[in-house]
Parts: structure tokens; C-alpha cells; sequence
């Protein structure tokens, strides 16, 4: 069985980085991949491949497409699966900081509610809002067995960092320090009526996997921060990305380019700062697996 190695940090891809790979195809020259790791066997089942990279000189751990595909042709993880593996190996490797990225619909814009939010543009998340629960037998609890409370759910440090990197690329069409993500089921898109809805609920962005992974990592132990690039207009409008059905397709083949440096540089900057994670003691409950007690 494979040794889950050592590591802090970590890059969780997501579709804003699928249609490269990362990071040999990308112009990345403060990263270098050291080692292509199997997946390792969990609680959950055995996971997707991980790569090890190396960033400022730290060992950083990366998963491509929030560990929901194992690159060989075979029927995809659902996204709280994938998240539950993703976030046991994390727990293992010791890892305290994260950061994913993914694509999104653009809802509206975090500064003009309203205001159209267009493809090319770029929240770094503060909130997220989910509306149904996946099926689940087996809930992640976490080496640590406690409960945690979502209160300033991303880690508002990484979320600087993420900023700050995707404020110096031209060829974002707004880059925001803000955003509501809503987590919607995976495997379609949303109908116009859903869209008004989540608008009418202060949501920016929809996506189907973020809202998967924050409760998790949590519980892990592990800081998030997240950074969607959208994609397309949510439904609604009638723009949506471009004008033929291959233009998603080809926004997809492009974004990683732009999106990989700006995940990378971020990575770099929190390494380089030497910031040591607070334990955020608040968040946590503990106690709460002794109920219900014998005889209740």
C-alpha cells in the first residue's frame, strides 16, 4: 500500500484547471511535480491519483477535479464521496491549508446586486448555501470525532493570498474579494426559475461541488479557501459563454492557463509568509459523539 507522504499545504483542482494538466502544461516555474502518487485506500473507498509538488521549497499535495476521476475511464466519484477520500488523505499527510478552485455560473455581481456576473470573471468565495443533502451511510467524522460549527467557513488569510494573485492577471473580466457560492446537485445545470431564486437569496455564483468539501475538510482540521472562475452566464440571460455549443468546451482548454499561476502564486505567497494556522477553537464541539446515551 502506498505511503501517504508529508505535507501542509494543498491544491485541490477543479474544472477550472481540468482541461490542462497541472503542472506540466502550464507555465508554472515556482512549481515542481516530484512525485505521481495511486490512490490511497480510505474509510471511504479507494481515492483518485494525487501528485506531489513542491512550491517554495514545501511539499505540496494536489488533486485534480476535486478527486472525483482516477484518470482511467471509469464511472466518477459523486463529489461528497470524492470529498470525503480527498479530505481523509489530507487528514493523514497533516495538511492545515487548502486551497480549490473551480468554474462556476456567473448569478450576479457581488458589487451591483442584479448586475450581470460574466464568464472570465473571478470570486474569491466568503459564503456558501446548499439546499439538499447527498445520501450518506457513512458521515465523515475525522481523526479528531468533532462536530464543528460553519461560521466564516474560508480561511480569510488564503483568501488574501488568492486575491492579491488574481487581481495581477489582465485577462480576468473582474476579479472580486467576495462571493456566495450556492451548491446545487451534480450532474445539470439549473433551470431559469432555480436561478432567480438563489439570486433573490443573495447567491453570486452556482456551482455542484464547493459546499461538498468545506463541512469535511473542516472536520479534518484543514483551512480552505476558494476561488471560482466563471464560466458562463448562469441560465436566465441570453448570454451564456459564447456563441456555439463548443464554446464551454474551449473556455476550458483555455482557463488553466490563467487560473493554474494565480492557485500557484497564492500557494507560494502563504509558504513564503510563514504564517502558522490559529487552532480556531470556537468552531469546534466536542463531546457530542457520546450521545444518544445508553438507554435513551
Amino acid at each position: 500500500m502506498a505511503t501517504i507522504p508529508e505535507a501542509s499545504y494543498a491544491l485541490i483542482g477543479g474544472s477550472g484547471t481540468w482541461g490542462a494538466r497541472f503542472p506540466e502544461d502550464l507555465d508554472m516555474p515556482n512549481v515542481e511535480l516530484t512525485e505521481l502518487l495511486d490512490g490511497f485506500e480510505t474509510p471511504y473507498g479507494r481515492s483518485a491519483p494525487f501528485k506531489l509538488l513542491q512550491i517554495a521549497g514545501q511539499p505540496v499535495l494536489r488533486s485534480a477535479m476535486h478527486g472525483m476521476w482516477d484518470g482511467q475511464g471509469t464511472r466518477p466519484r459523486t463529489p461528497w464521496v470524492a470529498a470525503k477520500q480527498v479530505a481523509w488523505v489530507l487528514e493523514q499527510a497533516g495538511v492545515r491549508w487548502a486551497m480549490v478552485e473551480a468554474s462556476v455560473g456567473g448569478i450576479q455581481s457581488p458589487d451591483e446586486p442584479g448586475a450581470p456576473l460574466p464568464p472570465w470573471s473571478i470570486t474569491i468565495n466568503t459564503d456558501y448555501m446548499m439546499f439538499f443533502r447527498p445520501q450518506d451511510d457513512q458521515p465523515f467524522s475525522g481523526g479528531r470525532k468533532r462536530s464543528s460549527r460553519l461560521k466564516d467557513p474560508f480561511c480569510p488569510i488564503m483568501r488574501a493570498h488568492l486575491y492579491e494573485a488574481a487581481k495581477k492577471e489582465p485577462k480576468f473580466a473582474g476579479v472580486y474579494d467576495s462571493g456566495i457560492y450556492v451548491c446545487t446537485a451534480w450532474g445539470r445545470f439549473e433551470t431559469v426559475k432555480e436561478i432567480q431564486v438563489y439570486a433573490s437569496m443573495g447567491a453570486h455564483v452556482v456551482g455542484h461541488t464547493l459546499a461538498h468539501e468545506l463541512p469535511v475538510f473542516r472536520r479534518a482540521g484543514v483551512r480552505l479557501a476558494s476561488v471560482g472562475i466563471v464560466s458562463n452566464h448562469a441560465e436566465g440571460r441570453e448570454e451564456w459563454v459564447g456563441d456555439s455549443p463548443d464554446s464551454m468546451a474551449e473556455f476550458y482548454l483555455t482557463c488553466p492557463h490563467y487560473l493554474g499561476p494565480v492557485m500557484a502564486n497564492a500557494m507560494e505567497a502563504l509558504i513564503r509568509s510563514g504564517v502558522a494556522p490559529s487552532e480556531e477553537e470556537d468552531i469546534y464541539l466536542y463531546g457530542l459523539d457520546q450521545f444518544p446515551v445508553e438507554g435513551a
